[in-house]
């Protein structure tokens, strides 16, 4: 019998929480996270990385570590030792007074030291910042006036800046100063996290680069902020939740991922199966889909002339008896990433592998895209025509944290809304959309994750078996929905990303699965998200129910405003048990309370009466 965690982890993530003068803020072990001022996210995360010459981080030595109050400024100092072979030890001291943070790091290498990037990092919000206007000055002494932009950026939209000033909401300016090496900004969006990224080394800069011994490592950043009209006041909790529904849209079809199965399990009743061959590789596996709807999603080798692979596509479908509906050609080179100023490969057009292929398959849908992350789709977007749009979507490319996982779906609006810029509203395909990743676009491998723990670009992640993998889950679902949102694939049907175990026992996602599929052709909407609730509204059958999802660790209690809870149904830590013994349904209605108390992480199927 498979005994499930409810947090899937061996332990839990502790954040401490600090809070002077108009200030407040997580810690959570040497990250800062959640700063705010006067109740307004003004910084997600503060931290300092040291990166390899391959990428990875190095994790540090706590030498010592302390935090106190001090002439009415929080202190933080931390002592660190970075690497092995190569060494680097730094002192980092972080101070937070009345209008201000200051970060200051002082280093010295104790070895030659070869890096790609060391430095602070600050990660801005989405809200209050998107699409806001800001006044750059430029490490060359200039200054210009820019945007945060709106459409996600494939490349870098701000570099080698030594000083930001912009305003939030109206109501607060900030002005972040930096000194020591060239600081520059990523636009996460592209990987799923809700930021904007402040690093210090620029990618327009040779790397990787080597310190020397005995040199010296010294930064700075200061942030200063102004109340813009001295009546900032704190936002108040309410327990009334405003459902606030937007546009009615139409239950996207919803597939699985099948890897290596021969026999599809008969317990998941699904629209069409995603099947992923390696046309690189051999294809003389003898998939039986029987009469099931197939998402052909085809890697392909570059170097082979159009026609001959669109033959040999068309030989492995009829040879299978494939029922193809959907077919996805991406060259496999693709699966690696490649940066939007960099050395590209000769790939012949995707318009080109369309054109052949709907010659060769006139009734089927030729999807265009990457396998991967929206990303990738960003850097190489589709040229000429196709029938539709397709990535995939995964939290823990850079904060494998639950606290970052679960701010990743927040980002998912403004993809869709960068990809209808350039797709002229054609129908979308997301997924595989699962916590572990599937490809590695950024390096050789997935990260090996053997102790089961928090790790970024890994296959294999604990929460999958856990509740927060219905959390993640469900609030990606709710903010993928849209009017060319047309096919989602949630998961595998087996193996680490499966929604069953190998013997067939029921996983977490089956129970999303279960609720989506029984609501497959009713009316859905999507909601508004307040504080840590999100979800959907469903109508079927005259009958109005609501999925929702408490995204945090924190108890809340809610009323529903102009509707009355008939019954729910719950998947928390007090019940989660059930789901290793195959005894839980969303929908097995048990509890008639009116009102809607949210344990954390917790999981309701609500049926609602007017």
């Amino acid at each position: 019998m498979r005994n499930f965690d409810s947090l899937g982890y061996l332990k839990n993530e502790i954040f401490e929480k600090f809070a002077i003068n108009n200030f407040s803020l997580l810690r959570d072990n040497l990250f800062l996270r959640n700063i705010k001022y006067n109740n307004i996210e003004i910084l997600k995360l503060i931290s300092f990385l040291v990166r390899d010459k391959n990428w990875n981080n190095y994790s540090p030595e706590i030498i010592k570590t302390s935090s106190y109050k001090k002439d009415k400024k929080l202190h933080f100092e931390f002592d660190l030792k970075y690497g092995d072979v190569e060494q680097l030890e730094v002192k980092l001291l972080l101070s937070i007074g009345s209008n201000s943070v200051k970060l200051i790091a002082n280093g010295k290498f104790l070895t030659d030291f070869w890096t790609n990037r060391i430095g602070f990092n600050l990660l801005l919000p989405l809200d209050g910042v998107v699409n806001q206007r800001v006044i750059v000055s430029k490490s060359d002494h200039t200054t210009e006036t820019l945007k945060y932009p709106l459409i996600i950026q494939p490349d870098q939209p701000m570099v080698k800046f030594n000083n930001l000033s912009y305003e939030m909401f109206d109501l607060i300016a900030l002005n972040i100063k930096f000194d020591g090496i060239h600081f520059e900004m990523e636009d996460q969006r592209n990987w799923g996290d809700a930021s904007y990224k402040i690093y210090s080394g620029s990618l327009l800069d040779p790397f990787p680069y080597k310190e020397n011994k005995n040199s010296a490592f010294h930064q700075e950043i200061e942030i200063t902020l102004r109340e813009k009209n001295n009546s900032l006041e704190t936002i108040p909790n309410q327990n009334i939740l405003p459902i606030s529904i937007k546009e009615e849209y139409t239950m996207p079809k919803i597939g699985i991922k099948v890897d290596n199965e021969t026999d599809v399990s008969d317990l998941v009743n699904v629209d069409f199966l995603y099947h992923l061959v390696d046309f690189e590789r051999n294809t003389e596996s003898k998939p039986n889909f029987n009469h099931l709807h197939i998402y052909l999603v085809a890697l392909i080798d570059h170097t082979k002339q159009v026609k001959d692979i669109i033959e040999e596509i068309k030989d492995y479908i009829v040879i299978n008896k494939i029922n193809v509906d959907k077919l996805l050609i991406c060259p496999k080179i693709y699966l690696n990433s490649f940066q939007p100023a960099g050395d590209w490969p000769s790939v012949p057009k995707l318009g080109d592998y369309y054109k052949e292929a709907k010659i060769q398959f006139p009734n089927v849908q030729i999807f265009s895209g990457m396998v991967t992350n929206f990303t990738e789709l960003n850097r190489k977007k589709p040229d000429g025509e196709f029938d539709g749009i397709n990535f995939s979507f995964t939290p823990i490319v850079h904060d494998a944290s639950d606290y970052g996982v679960l701010d990743t779906p927040n980002s998912i609006k403004f993809i869709l809304h960068s990809i209808n810029n350039f797709t002229k509203d054609t129908p979308i395909h997301i997924g595989p959309m699962t916590l572990g990743m599937h490809f590695n676009p950024y390096g050789e491998k997935l990260a090996a994750n053997i102790d089961k723990v928090r790790l970024e670009m890994t296959d294999l992640d604990p929460r999958h078996d856990s509740l927060i993998s219905l959390n993640w889950a469900i609030a990606v679902f709710s903010e993928t929905l849209s009017k060319n949102t047309k096919f989602i694939t949630i998961a595998s049907l087996k193996g680490i990303h499966g929604i069953l175990t190998e013997n067939n026992q029921k996983r977490p996602l089956f129970y999303l699965y279960e609720v989506l599929l029984y609501f497959k052709n009713a009316k859905i909407y999507k909601i508004e998200k307040i504080n840590s609730i999100s979800g959907v509204k469903l109508v079927k059958e005259e009958k109005m129910y609501y999925l929702l999802t408490n995204n945090s660790s924190n108890q809340t209690s809610y009323i529903l405003e102009n509707e009355s809870v008939l019954q729910q149904s719950y998947l928390n830590k007090n019940n989660f048990e059930q789901v290793s013994k195959s005894q839980f349904s969303f929908l097995n209605f048990e509890d008639s309370t009116k009102t809607l108390s949210f344990e954390p992480n917790e999981i309701k199927l609500i049926q609602v009466s007017k």
